[in-house]
């Protein structure tokens, strides 16, 4: 037990008071012989017994209230040892010991990281604990797999897992507590000890708590579990963030600019000035320049790179050194293609040029671009296009749609080939509705109701992001106001239509706003409805550059997107479908750009009989190859990008209040580190609360003894 104010602890001496009181009412007086007092005499030897019990109780309750009242005010804590504790056996504990190992434990203010520091107290801990403890230490983005798990530390072992905290690195995943104090709470309950007690090495940044963590530590509290904060963690301060580095389209062509946007945060309260970024490309390092970023500001960041090759290459953007490295880079795998094949199924054939449905079409996605593939197929004639599973199928004014036909569409664009439908007076509106639209489950992203006639004033592009036609708002009013269509079919939204699977990208501009482009997700494809038809009929547009724009744009956007999760964040396993049908035995994943341990892969075959390869989680960013033999194509291998989970960066560190927040009804036990040697055992409860209980029940029964003794005289 220890003394927050001991100094008071003097005042104790005052204890003495009632008795020395009492001593003086002892004292002999001068005997005088008086008649009467022989009467007396008896009667007091009669409650001798009873005057001497009563006495003595006064006397130990006063001597009690002063002992009480000095060491309140001196405010003694325990030793942190509940009442389980002293009933344990030679004061044996079961501790789990979490380390933060996240992010944000790079961060470096000082000349040592957070992860540096919580490596020094982790040591401190280790050192303090007693031979007959029970221990398990954990990384907190791998409870899972702890370092030790409820084990009796001799010096031996401890100097050995003292070396293993040594050699640790911190992860670039995120913070997760929740799941993190669910695995440690399946640990505490294999304790064999009745004392149980948590110490959570931590910087304390807000990522990764979350209300739910209050229940599990509310139980904790019932069950008399401990739990110890050492805050090892800096104030953040300014930092710059590169949040993502994203492709612009869904695929990259050979031979072709490929645009690319990349996310700079600066969380600083001063504006960050124009620096330069690295961009390397399959090695080679090429300059960016930057913009300024006022404070507490996000700009997007436009890159282009062009691949002379198909196949798979990676593309690195690193951004200026800050006091948190980690989420200064981003990698992308980008898998070129050497063609995109695109199948045009023409609802109304024609015998000349430009009368077909789909001539204009063919013509804006082919002419001057190499890398289109474009076939022309009539509606009656189209299946054995389907075979090949083309990356992007339209359909201009279809009549023929059979159940069969529907069915393979619907999985094709579910596994992720785009589909463009275009409206026309061939088109059965009942049976599109009916097999396509399904009362909102199927591919069409509307109902079609009539077809109407038009007054047009031209196209309004609704500002939505990610947007296939995103790229039309660019276009000047003058052009967008001349795509008039005379006809076109009207459509309805079902209520309650979910917003992100179905979109108006755009409208035309009647008085009604009617929809002129629709999308809808499905599955892992998209299908985009134009509401007028491909070819001249119902409007003059396909005759116009802006046309070839838009069908250029738009089927670029949705056409089948072959980055099959190459791309990761880390913290994340590894899951991958292969093309080949035998599954291999067994292969590895190997670190391109650090030193680190070879991940075990697994190989298995899924539902749809493909073979799938997956890893653990990987917990480090950075790129990693798959290789593995295959028995008909000999070695194989698969680049994979992992990025840093930087939800962990731009965050603000807990205060106490907040803190207290997350443990509801646990008290906040709480060391701040400083780098010197912590004393553990001073953190405990105070306990003046309770001697201020004993001190009021003194009074109040010293009050009521004294007035009973005295009627009874």
């Amino acid at each position: 037990m220890q003394f927050l104010a001991p100094l008071l602890l003097t005042g104790t001496v005052l204890a003495t008071a009632p008795i020395i009181i009492h001593l003086l009412n002892r004292r002999r007086f001068i005997r005088v012989d008086w008649a009467p007092m022989e009467y007396l005499k008896l009667t007091l030897k009669t409650n001798k017994r009873r005057l001497k019990l009563e006495q003595w109780l006064l006397l130990a309750i006063r001597t009690l209230a002063v002992l009480a009242l000095f060491l309140a005010v001196a405010r003694p804590i325990s030793s942190g040892t509940n009442l389980a504790g002293f009933l344990s056996v030679e004061g044996r504990a079961s501790r789990v010991i979490v380390i933060d190992d996240s992010l944000s434990m790079a961060y470096r203010k000082t000349d040592q990281s957070a992860f540096e520091r919580a490596q020094n107290a982790t040591r401190q801990v280790l050192n303090q604990l007693g031979p007959q403890d029970s221990v398990s230490v954990v990384l907190a983005s791998n409870p899972a797999a702890p370092l030790v798990r409820m084990s009796h530390l001799d010096e031996s072992e401890r100097k050995k897992l003292v070396s293993r905290v040594n050699e640790l690195s911190h992860s670039q995943t995120g913070s997760h507590w929740m799941s993190t104090l669910e695995d440690i709470d399946r640990q505490l309950q294999e304790a064999t000890f009745p004392v149980k007690e948590v110490i959570i090495i931590t910087d304390l940044w807000q990522a990764g708590w979350t209300d739910e963590v209050r229940d599990l530590f509310d139980r904790w509290s019932q069950e008399q579990v401990t739990v110890r904060f050492i805050d090892i963690g800096d104030e953040p301060a300014g930092n710059r963030v590169l949040r993502s580095l994203e492709l612009d389209s869904r695929i990259a062509l050979v031979d072709q600019e490929v645009k690319l946007t990349a996310i700079i945060e600066n969380a600083g309260e001063e504006p960050l000035k124009s620096g330069q970024a690295l961009l390397t490309v399959d090695g080679n390092v090429t300059p960016v320049t930057l913009p300024e970023i006022p404070a507490e500001k996000t700009v997007s960041v436009p890159i282009s790179v062009r691949f002379d090759q198909a196949g798979q290459h990676t593309v690195t953007l690193s951004i200026p050194a800050d006091k948190l490295l980690d989420d200064n880079v981003q990698r992308k795998i980008i898998n070129v293609r050497q063609m995109v094949d695109v199948v045009l199924v023409d609802g109304e054939p024609g015998l000349n040029p430009f009368e077909s449905e789909t001539d204009f079409l063919a013509l804006a996605l082919s002419a001057g671009n190499s890398n289109w593939q474009v076939t022309q197929a009539e509606s009656s004639t189209w299946k054995t296009q389907l075979l090949t599973a083309p990356d992007l199928i339209v359909l201009a004014n279809v009549d023929q749609l059979s159940k069969e036909r529907i069915k393979e569409l619907e999985e094709l664009v579910s596994l992720g080939t785009g589909l463009m439908i275009f409206a026309g007076d061939q088109c059965d509106l009942q049976l599109y509705n009916e097999g396509l639209y399904k009362g909102g489950n199927g591919l069409l992203p509307a109902r079609l109701q009539q077809v109407r006639d038009l007054s047009s004033q031209g196209l309004v592009i609704e500002p939505i992001a990610d947007s296939p036609i995103e790229l039309l708002k660019g276009l000047t009013p003058e052009l967008l106001s001349r795509i008039r269509p005379r006809r076109f079919v009207d459509v309805t939204l079902d209520a309650g239509a979910d917003s992100l699977q179905t979109r108006v990208l755009a409208r035309w501009n009647d008085a009604q706003q009617s929809p002129a482009v629709l999308e809808k997700r499905f599955g892992e494809g998209r299908v985009l409805l134009w509401t007028i038809t491909a070819d001249k009929k119902w409007s003059d547009w396909p005759a116009e550059a802006s046309f070839v724009l838009a069908m250029r744009v738009a089927a670029q956007q949705i056409a089948a997107d072959i980055q099959r999760g190459e791309n990761l964040t880390a913290g994340e396993p590894i899951h991958f479908e292969l093309d080949t049908v035998t599954a291999p035995q067994s292969g590895e994943l190997i670190w391109l750009e650090q030193e680190q341990n070879p991940l075990e892969l697994v190989f298995a075959s899924n539902a749809a009989g493909k073979t799938t390869l997956s890893s653990p989680a990987v917990r480090f960013a950075g790129v990693v190859e798959a290789e593995w033999q295959d028995a008909q194509l000999g070695k194989q291998t698969q680049k994979f990008a992992i990025n840093a989970d930087v939800n962990d960066s731009l965050q603000k560190k807990l205060d106490e209040p907040a803190l207290q927040q997350f443990l509801g009804k646990m008290p906040l036990k709480l060391i701040r580190y400083q780098g010197k040697e912590m004393d553990l055992t001073t953190e405990g409860t105070e306990l003046w609360r309770y001697l201020a209980v004993v001190l009021l029940g003194c009074l109040i029964s010293e009050s009521m003894l004294a007035t009973f003794i005295g009627r009874r005289r």
